[in-house]
Parts: C-alpha cells; sequence; structure tokens
C-alpha cells in the first residue's frame, strides 16, 4: 500500500529525488508487483514497520531516522499519496528558508475536538481533551510538511526517547 510521497530535496548536486515510502504489506501477490516496479524505477524507501492508524508516529520517526542515514539532502517532505503538491512553488518556498536552523513547514491543525461519533473524523478518545466544545491546541498535522536536515537529524537520533521528540 502506497502511504505517503517522500522528497528529499536537496539545492546542491546531486539533484533532488522523489521516493515512495511503504511499509510492510501481508499480501504477497501486492509485494512482488512492488518488487517488480522496483526493479525497474528504484523509486521506493521500504520501511521496516506494520501500518497502522495508531502507529504514524512511529512510522514518521523510522521514515526520518532512515532518510537522514540514507540521504544527504537539505529538506526532507513528507507528502500524502492524495495531496496535489505544485514542486516548483513548494521547492521555491523551501529555498528561502535554506539558511534558517531547525525548519518545520507544513499544516497546523486546530478547532473544536469532534466527539460526534456521527461524525467522519471524530475523535475516539475525545474524553482526553475535556469537556464536550473543547479544542484542540494548535499542532502540526500531517498532510504535507518539509523539515530541514538539522531538524530531522534531531528526530532521528531522538527518535526513541518521548520526551525529545514526542
Amino acid at each position: 500500500m502506497l502511504n505517503m510521497l517522500v522528497l528529499e530535496l536537496s539545492f546542491t548536486p546531486p539533484p533532488s529525488m522523489i521516493t515512495f515510502l511503504l511499509s510492510a504489506t501481508s499480501n504477497s501477490i501486492l509485494d512482488r508487483a512492488i518488487d517488480s516496479e522496483e526493479a525497474q524505477h528504484h523509486d521506493f524507501l521500504r520501511l521496516e514497520h506494520i501500518e497502522g492508524y495508531h502507529e504514524l508516529s512511529a512510522k514518521t520517526k523510522i521514515y526520518f531516522s532512515t532518510a537522514v542515514g540514507k540521504w544527504d539532502a537539505d529538506f526532507y517532505v513528507k507528502v500524502d499519496d492524495d495531496v496535489h503538491l505544485n514542486l516548483g512553488v513548494f521547492t521555491s518556498t523551501l529555498a528561502h528558508y535554506r539558511s534558517k536552523p531547525r525548519v518545520y513547514i507544513g499544516c497546523m491543525k486546530s478547532g473544536p475536538v469532534l466527539a460526534d461519533k456521527n461524525v467522519k473524523y471524530h475523535e475516539p478518545e475525545f474524553w482526553k481533551f475535556g469537556e464536550d466544545g473543547n479544542k484542540y491546541f494548535r499542532h502540526a498535522t500531517g498532510q504535507i510538511y518539509a523539515i530541514s536536515k538539522d531538524l530531522a537529524t534531531y528526530i532521528s537520533i531522538n527518535q526513541w526517547n518521548r520526551f525529545a521528540s514526542g
């Protein structure tokens, strides 16, 4: 299952790369199809990780640790597979932040906690946020974001330290 598109953006040679990030699958037919495409295009990065909604943070930490160890890039970018990205505009935007340390560029979320089970994106553990009508604190959300090399390195080094990397 294709989970996300990953870009390693470098403003110096070698050029930027686009890689498709995959978690482990239990479907042998799908695995063979992926192996065949990988042999042809060499554009998949497979993580040692089993896919699951409650494992998204671990997947992200494993990705950054793997990417930093594998590629030397100015930015590491995560884009969900259903997001349209104008790569030229996005790359130009990132170029403006290249000289700044520990950069995060992405979506931020806040708003009401959705406790109603009939709502598509309801929060199953809404009670953790207090009474009805409470709001989420402003936090990063994962449809698309880019982080600088030094921030990705920090995450890689501290990936299992809950207090350092959340």
